[in-house]
């Protein structure tokens, strides 16, 4: 096993986006082999997702929300999103988000999701936020296990939703700011 530097969480820039796409995808491979269907997951194009990356991290109203990176270097191993939350029947002023957490696969286990996930709730509570939600994949057990284990709990809601031709199940989970 070799070991991760211990990484700063900052705040994403416009520069992370390449950085970002790359580690949305390559977890995204990682994460949800057997779970997904792998030719969708084969397709993910790193290119079209750093386009991406660049339009969400221009557009972000850092008062409400935003994404960290944990970075010991000039890399990028992981990054989380977070904001307003957007389901309805929430309120959105008391109610935060997060909307992604991804690490590289050979960050996996290292703490640096601890960090990031609590680097997120943090600037979530410092924004107003009294509770916070989050969707993970219902047969993404390894997720699921990560967030029962810092203090998440299904809230009962689930949705079921068509991507790219598959039908993707998931749970809401949420979370008491304390």
């Amino acid at each position: 096993m070799t070991a991760v530097p211990r990484p700063s969480v900052r705040a994403a820039t416009l520069k992370d986006a390449a950085h970002i796409a790359t580690v949305h995808i390559r977890s995204w491979q990682a994460a949800y082999r057997g779970l997904l269907p792998q030719d969708y997951l084969d397709t993910l194009d790193i290119p079209r997702r750093t386009e991406s990356w660049k339009r969400a991290l221009r557009s972000t109203d850092w008062s409400k929300g935003g994404v960290v990176v944990a970075v010991p270097g000039p890399d990028v191993l992981g990054f989380a999103g977070y904001g307003p939350a957007r389901d309805e029947g929430d309120d959105c002023c008391a109610v935060g988000e997060i909307r992604q957490i991804y690490l590289l696969p050979e960050a996996w286990g290292k703490g640096l999701g601890q960090r990031l996930m609590s680097t997120a709730l943090i600037r979530l509570a410092s924004a107003g936020y009294t509770q916070a939600t989050l969707w993970a994949l219902a047969t993404n057990t390894r997720a699921r296990h990560f967030y029962e284990k810092n203090g998440w709990a299904p809230d009962g809601t689930t949705r079921s939703s068509e991507m790219s031709g598959f039908q993707v199940d998931q749970l809401r989970y949420r979370k008491e700011m304390s």
